[in-house]
């Protein structure tokens, strides 16, 4: 009998990983329906040319009032994943008889298709800009006009990268990376829209008032007296 997996929260990444060829993308948290119990899955994406033959990750699951549950390294392995491709969202890492507070992870290593281990611990984060939601008609218009149903926030530019609207984080430092490897939308174009949105949204105020629009007059003071 398979098992059923009912999604219960989502969170994106804060932070990305200075020098790293590896971006944690997401943790996310579903319900067993069979034994109620929290499966722990993590999200990752290479951000390399050359594709990731086995990868590892540290993390830490903490319970609502901070106590450690889980905590270890998890080895993704015989993996064949390619640049800006995503991984690891099918592999679960904890299982929790307890609700979880909070799931902190850290990279450890990485090996490519050249056989050699990178260690990536002392690649440092950095944070990342805080996600803003588009309005609701924003949010709409943008989706409309770039086709794409996952857009739901703000678009923002990064330290070495920029964020979609998506909320996937494109590491672009001296690659010029114009397109985002998660949900495909180009950055020119995206911009484009959600200027467009805005101006919908929030049009501009007219430069001159009725009485100036129709030739009426203004009183003196209005413009000085001489």
């Amino acid at each position: 009998m398979s098992e059923t997996f009912t999604p219960l929260a989502r969170s994106r990444s804060s932070y990305y990983c200075k020098g790293s060829p590896v971006h944690f993308v997401m943790v996310e948290l579903f319900r067993m329906e069979q034994t109620g119990e929290t499966v722990v899955t993590l999200t990752f994406k290479n951000l390399y040319s050359h594709p990731i033959r086995s990868f590892t990750a540290h993390y830490c699951c903490k319970n609502r009032a901070g106590q450690v549950l889980g905590e270890d390294d998890f080895t993704y392995s015989n993996v064949d994943v390619r640049d800006g491709q995503c991984f690891g969202s099918d592999d679960g890492v904890f299982i929790s008889d307890e609700m979880l507070g909070s799931v902190e992870v850290s990279l450890v290593s990485v090996t490519y298709d050249d056989g050699v281990l990178h260690s990536l611990r002392r690649c440092p984060p950095v944070a990342l800009p805080a996600l803003r939601p588009l309005e609701k008609e924003m949010r709409e218009s943008v989706r409309s006009a770039m086709g794409i149903r996952a857009l739901k926030y703000m678009p923002e530019e990064a330290p070495d990268g920029w964020r979609c609207a998506c909320g996937g984080f494109n590491y672009n430092v001296g690659r010029g990376k114009y397109t985002c490897s998660e949900c495909g939308a180009d950055k020119a174009a995206l911009q484009a829209a959600v200027q467009a949105a805005l101006r919908q949204v929030r049009p501009q105020k007219p430069m001159y008032d009725a009485a100036q629009a129709f030739g009426q007059p203004h009183s003196p003071q209005e413009y000085g007296t001489h």
